[in-house]
């Protein structure tokens, strides 16, 4: 009998934690909003770059330049993905997104005795790949997702742009 009582609590704690669809149903990224959380990664990264080793590379500005130039498309894009996210699971604006991104950036590089020498090898690709993406294991700084991948519902038609995303069933990359 106390078994069975232990079971129905537990399935109604399991149900009424299945039913929330609140703010908290979407506390994952969904993999739109990754990718464009990695577009802006891969950019700050490459602006940090820019700014930290034009002593040691002039040319350095140059091919972050040429990137920005290549992927204009893509940076504009980006950016409202991450506004997207970053207003539903937190308080930040995307200016304050993008200086902590730097900063973080920043700070890794001072311990990364080839922060410059890996960064412009990955500028000067990134300034010629049609996929910048590809690159991004290659960062002096790691990109790491600091939210939980929302995996689409079985049950909702794939061509429906990000709806049907649960964080319930989400998976890490």
């Amino acid at each position: 009998m106390r078994q069975k009582k232990t079971l129905l609590r537990m399935a109604v704690a399991a149900g009424l934690l299945g039913s929330v669809t609140s703010h908290a149903a979407w506390a994952c990224i969904t993999p739109a909003e990754v990718k464009a959380d990695q577009v802006r990664y891969l950019d700050m990264q490459l602006r940090v770059v820019a700014l930290r080793c034009r002593q040691v590379n002039p040319r350095i500005s140059d091919l972050y330049n040429a990137f920005v130039h290549k992927h204009r498309a893509a940076l504009q894009a980006s950016r409202k993905p991450v506004e997207g996210y970053l207003s539903r699971l937190t308080d930040m604006s995307m200016d304050s997104y993008v200086t902590k991104t730097a900063n973080h950036i920043s700070h890794h590089s001072m311990k990364s005795a080839n922060f410059c020498a890996l960064g412009a090898a990955v500028a000067r690709l990134a300034a010629t790949e049609d996929d910048p993406l590809v690159l991004l294991d290659l960062l002096p700084v790691s990109y790491d997702l600091k939210h939980p991948v929302c995996r689409r519902s079985p049950d909702i038609d794939p061509v429906t742009a990000d709806a049907g995303y649960t964080q319930a069933e989400s998976i890490q990359p």
